[in-house]
């Protein structure tokens, strides 16, 4: 199941993407840390260099919808930089430690001029919009299907045993289904594979929810 979805180094290439990140200047920030907000100007990007972040809405009559999780190699906050300092239209934060480049706005339209990255920029943000149907298309609300979300975010963590600042309303938000079947679905995995807490999700076997992941666990 794809859940961060192709990340702009993928289009780009290891050597461009590098030297984007090379534009900026790198920060560090723990689990819970909102990097940019919504209604924010279009002041920089970030180039996640490690680590998982989180990108959500807020709606006008006040819903939140989870759009996406970001992972390494890959960028956020670019949309409201290219709109000519737009206000940002949705909150970025961290899921997990991570550490990200910041990239001031000049010097991001100067290097997307300078490589020629406008369409593959354009090509990106599409590619994005694809993957959020098909995620929410794919789920299918089957545990197994939640194990492959889990391990994915992991994964892209990083850390062994991790503990995820995201929450079993971010997840249902995110894959289309309710909160109570988030609930139901990661009791059946198995308090002593993945536990839920107020506001993360604490991945405690990995190998176990490989193997639930898979289906070998029964």
């Amino acid at each position: 199941m794809e859940v961060l979805g192709v990340a702009l180094a993928q289009l780009t290439g290891d050597v461009l993407w590098r030297a984007l990140v090379g534009e900026g200047s790198l920060r560090r920030h723990r689990a819970g840390d909102v990097l940019l907000r919504q209604g924010d100007p279009g002041t920089h990007v970030l180039a996640v260099v490690e680590g998982v972040v989180k990108v959500e809405r807020t709606e006008r009559d006040g819903r939140r919808r989870v759009l996406a999780f970001r992972g390494a190699s890959d960028v956020v906050g670019e949309a409201a930089v290219l709109e000519d300092g737009e206000a940002r239209l949705a909150s970025v934060s961290a899921i997990s430690g991570c550490t990200v480049s910041v990239i001031t706005k000049n010097r991001f339209t100067r290097f997307v001029d300078e490589h020629g990255l406008s369409t593959t920029l354009t090509r990106h943000a599409l590619t994005r919009l694809r993957e959020a149907d098909r995620a929410r298309a794919c789920y299918g609300g089957s545990r197994e299907r939640m194990a492959e979300a889990l391990l994915a975010l992991a994964a892209a963590a990083g850390d062994s045993v991790p503990e995820l600042a995201v929450t079993r309303e971010d997840l249902a938000l995110y894959l289309g289904v309710s909160r109570n079947t988030v609930s139901v679905r990661l009791r059946e995995i198995g308090s002593g594979i993945v536990s839920a807490e107020r506001k993360s999700i604490v991945i405690h076997d990995p190998a176990g929810l490989r193997a639930v992941a898979s289906g070998h666990d029964r």
